[in-house]
């Protein structure tokens, strides 16, 4: 005999939307048929409508989709009930007037390693967040392969990318070469790399300078005077 409808009388913000999903089912429908119906998981329904866990944004648009909602009409409230590692994970809302909310950092802003760090690690989340596996196999089919541990290295401000890094990972998350912001994101690489070339020079002559400097100190004498 397949479950009955779970209560859900939690009053919380959590509890409220998980009471709202279970109004979305049939009265009296079981969680087994429910899956005979939408072709869910037993797991995924009852993930769903738990109201003491919110659940993914992935749950949340295969359960909405199985009674004809719209996710986006139901993104803001997920966002106030979500974790903030569920709200990266879900990336960007596809709704272009929630979207607007979203704030990135562009290549046009970039001035240092961690800024072209953080911006990118914001297109990456802009565009669906996807794993650094799934860039690195995108950027192959591209013809623009690039490692998951440089991927890594780059969003992680350790390295800066070399020019095939960058086009790699730009091919990673669907920028094309005929996109505007393709070449803000290689010109923003560019200005970086001559900017920390310029610091290495200086601090490279700025090192002559001190060991001539120490070179031409002189040991200072010491008078001895005679005693007849």
């Amino acid at each position: 005999m397949g479950r009955p409808r779970r209560a859900t009388s939690a009053t919380d913000k959590i509890g409220r939307q998980a009471r709202q999903l279970a109004e979305l089912r049939p009265a009296a429908t079981t969680l087994t048929t429910l899956k005979e119906l939408t072709g869910l998981s037993i797991a995924t329904l009852s993930r769903a409508t738990d109201s003491t866990k919110c659940p993914s944004w992935k749950t949340m648009v295969e359960y909405l989709a199985a009674f004809g909602e719209d996710p986006s009409d139901w993104r803001p409230q997920w966002e106030m009930c979500a974790t903030p590692a569920q709200r990266r994970k879900a990336g960007v809302p596809q709704d272009p007037a929630q979207r607007a909310a979203y704030q990135r950092l562009m290549p046009t802003s970039v001035t240092s390693l961690q800024d072209c760090a953080i911006g990118l690690r914001d297109l990456r989340l802009w565009k669906g967040n996807p794993t650094y596996a799934s860039m690195a196999h995108h950027a192959a089919q591209t013809g623009q392969p690039v490692s998951t541990t440089t991927i890594s290295d780059v969003l992680n401000a350790k390295i800066l990318p070399t020019v095939n890094a960058m086009k790699g990972i730009l091919a990673g998350l669907g920028v094309e070469a005929d996109d505007l912001e393709y070449n803000d994101w290689l010109e923003a690489r560019l200005v970086l790399e001559a900017t920390e070339m310029r610091q290495k020079i200086a601090a490279k002559a700025l090192q002559h300078a001190n060991n001539r400097r120490t070179r031409r100190v002189r040991p200072m004498r010491t008078i001895v005077r005679r005693e007849d």
